[in-house]
């Protein structure tokens, strides 16, 4: 066979090759399958041909270019965009249950109306990630399906992975998640605005639910959120939970949120946090590391703005579980509208979940009405011993006319320490309120017969009530907190039996201390005067329960009459055992002079507040050369009676502020130097550039003095104050008498 023969049969084995290669793809609408097995699509070419066709497991390429499809997957692919755009009018991918292990990736979706849906997943092991999704109703939704064929049947999603999508300009929710172990992390959320009537807006909603026996995994972490609003009801930022129903959540990941812009005339919420427990036991929490800012209730009536709030409830636990919150960064909150009102920080804790509140900064918050910092609390309705703790914050720039920034309630133990509060101005400002109500009862029982009159159920009541025998024995205390007022609001106000107020500095406040009673605080609370009548109070009760609408203003009435002895009766109880002393010894202020008595308010109990701190400076040397320093520490570890409470220092307060000033020398080259406080005590170094003797003068709202006497500074000075003066003046004037006479004497011989 020639060369020329050989060439011929190569050519038309190599046209036969190619004429079944393009049979076999004449299917998939001319897309190209790779050597590796990946189908290609290009612009002009069906996307959901190539998913129609393609065997499950495949991996499906998508061009640059732009594709107006709705996509329905039925089976497991990976489906990646290369720079492709994809125009949607209903669902832009909707993933089926029968498409588990499907991945999306790397799609610019164009939702077209404000019904559309970017990506729907309805399967399990999914993972959507580095898509770009802008309009219509929600960017990606999750949600389990639900059967009732042959009974209700729940689909639930598992393990999905929503990573590193950018979602922008859809009507309700940026991200919507319901799964069981879901991962959504490093998404970018902004521009949801829901204009529907009652409609919520949601940044990223995930619901992390177990179902079944294995371990829950919730991961929800550096995520962006922005500019999220509903025009009528309710916007959340980020919105977080976690529910263990007959499983055990091993790990809940929240760090690096953050919440930016969120507006609503309802409620608004930059990030909330939801965990539940049903008959399991929850691990340690840290919900941490988050930033919340720009959150209002802008200047619509009634409206309520939280930046963040945590809550934790567990049923069926019996060993308390710990939640720390901490290294949280809440800024510029606010509800501009009538009787609206703002929580910069909420925490909560129901059944054995104990709360620790730590190193968080709350500042630029304002309410037209009223306004919490940080709100506290735990209730443990299995033995009353639930315990919170709001330690090492800071709270700063509050304004209200009724503030509280840090307001904390618990059915156990309360402790505030450590925390930094200041720029809270107004007289109805009370910067650190504890109510802490640890109730035991000994056989407390009530049973009322279903056909009991109006009048059976209150002599039931009032029996019971007054025949069993119940303490309220909660633990308060505060220990070195740093406050400081404009000379009209309160420093601390507390409700209990014991309370602990030690080595705090609570300076220019018209109120140090209130010890308040139970009723006061509680009516208080709810916006009720706390003068109000016992009968007039009963008819707010009885009006605000279901079904008052079907009683008459005389039947309502007559019930308030019949109420009215059982609430004085039930308050006058609280008040008595919560009556008792409140130790507050040992605080710094602003005073070396013993506090007015008009500082301390004893509406239920006793104060003690003697001996109190004292401020002092010393020098140290206190006689140093010129050019030399020496070192001014200042403290208030000296209470009036003389004793010292150095060995204490741990659980004195920090930060702002004490002024140091010197007429002679300077700190670093000034005449004053402003220190913060380090656990009671500040330390600076007088420079010696001046002689003279120096008079340091220590400010804190009150002055303490010391001297340094600086020697030198040319030489005939430097021999002059080295000179010392020996016994009577006139005995030394004669003595340089004399000694002149010799001299003179001795020139003459």
């Amino acid at each position: 066979m020639n060369k020329n023969k050989v060439f011929c049969l190569f050519l038309l084995i190599f046209f036969l090759v190619c004429l079944n290669s393009v049979s076999a793809t004449d299917n998939i609408n001319d897309t190209v399958l790779t050597e590796s097995g990946q189908i290609i699509v290009n612009e002009g070419e069906s996307i959901q041909s190539a998913i129609d066709n393609a065997t499950a497991g495949s991996t499906i390429m998508v061009e640059s270019g732009e594709y107006s499809e709705d996509l329905v997957v039925s089976k497991e692919l990976s489906i990646i965009g290369q720079n492709a755009v994809l125009k949607s009018e209903n669902v832009a991918f909707m993933i089926l249950p029968t498409a588990n292990n499907t991945s999306i990736r790397g799609f610019s979706i164009i939702l077209s109306n404000e019904n559309t849906t970017g990506i729907l997943v309805n399967a399990s092991n999914c993972k959507i990630t580095q898509n770009t999704i802008s309009g219509g109703k929600i960017g990606i939704l999750a949600e389990p399906t639900i059967s009732n064929s042959s009974g209700l049947e729940i689909s639930v999603i598992r393990n999905l992975e929503v990573i590193e999508n950018s979602i922008s300009g859809a009507r309700q929710a940026g991200i919507s998640v319901m799964a069981f172990n879901p991962i959504v992390s490093k998404n970018n959320v902004t521009n949801i605005i829901n204009r529907k009537e009652n409609g919520t807006a949601s940044g990223i909603l995930v619901n992390g639910t177990g179902l079944d026996s294995e371990d829950l995994k919730v991961i929800v972490k550096d995520n962006h959120v922005s500019d999220i609003e509903s025009v009528n009801a309710s916007a959340y930022g980020i919105d977080i939970r976690g529910a263990a129903v007959f499983d055990n959540l091993t790990e809940f990941d929240v760090r690096g949120n953050v919440a930016r812009n969120v507006k609503a005339p309802v409620e608004a919420y930059g990030i909330n946090i939801d965990v539940f427990a049903l008959e399991s036991t929850l691990p340690t929490l840290e919900v941490c590391d988050l930033n919340v800012s720009d959150v209002s209730g802008g200047d619509y009536e009634n409206a309520s703005v939280t930046g963040i709030r945590v809550a934790i409830t567990t049923i069926g636990q019996n060993e308390s579980s710990d939640t720390f919150i901490h290294d949280i960064n809440v800024h510029n909150v606010d509800a501009s509208g009538p009787n609206s009102a703002v929580t910069a920080m909420k925490a909560s804790g129901v059944g054995c979940a104990d709360i620790h509140v730590l190193n968080n900064n709350i500042s630029k918050i304002s309410s037209s009405s009223s306004l919490i910092g940080i709100s506290g609390e735990a209730i443990d309705y299995n033995n009353f011993k639930a315990f919170i703790e709001v330690s090492q914050n800071n709270v700063t720039d509050l304004k209200s006319p009724k503030t509280k920034p840090i307001n904390v309630m618990a059915l156990g133990n309360v402790a505030v320490n450590k925390n930094l509060i200041y720029d809270v101005p107004g007289e109805n400002s009370t910067f650190i309120t504890g109510v802490p109500l640890s109730i035991n009862m000994d056989d407390f029982n009530i049973t009322i017969p279903s056909n009991a009159s109006i009048d059976e159920i209150f002599s039931i009541i009032e029996s019971v009530f007054n025949n069993t025998n119940f303490t309220i024995n909660g633990n308060f205390t505060a220990i070195g907190n740093n406050l400081e007022g404009t000379g009209t609001e309160t420093a601390f106000a507390v409700v209990m039996q014991t309370s602990t107020i030690n080595y705090n500095r609570a300076v220019n406040f018209k109120n140090n201390v209130v010890k308040d009673s139970s009723k006061r605080f509680l009516l208080e609370s709810y916006g009720i005067d706390p003068d109000i009548s016992m009968e007039e109070l009963a008819y707010l009760l009885a009006k605000s329960q279901p079904g008052a609408e079907n009683y008459t203003e005389e039947e309502l009435r007559n019930m308030s009459k019949q109420m009215a002895p059982f609430l004085e009766k039930l308050f006058d109880n609280m008040d008595r055992l919560t009556s008792g002393d409140v130790d507050a010894r040992f605080n710094w202020w602003g005073t070396n002079s013993k506090p007015p008595q008009s500082a301390f308010k004893n509406n239920n109990g006793t104060i003690i507040y003697d001996p109190w701190l004292v401020l002092k400076v010393r020098s140290n040397p206190s006689v140093i050369d010129y050019g030399e320093f020496s070192r001014i520490t200042v403290d208030v570890y000296t209470d009036s009676s003389g004793f010292d409470h150095s060995s204490n220092a741990s659980q004195f307060f920090s930060g702002p502020r004490v002024t140091l000033s010197t007429d002679k020398g300077s700190f670093d080259g000034q005449k004053s130097v402003t220190l913060d406080w380090v656990r009671g005590q500040a330390v600076a170094y007088l420079y010696g550039d001046e002689y003279g003797l120096a008079t340091v003068t220590a400010f804190d709202y009150d002055v303490a003095f010391t001297t340094v006497l600086v020697r030198g500074g040319d030489d005939s000075y430097g021999d002059e104050v080295t000179l010392k003066p020996a016994g009577n003046p006139l005995m030394l004037l004669f003595a340089v008498l004399i000694l002149s006479g010799s001299l003179f004497g001795f020139k003459r011989r």
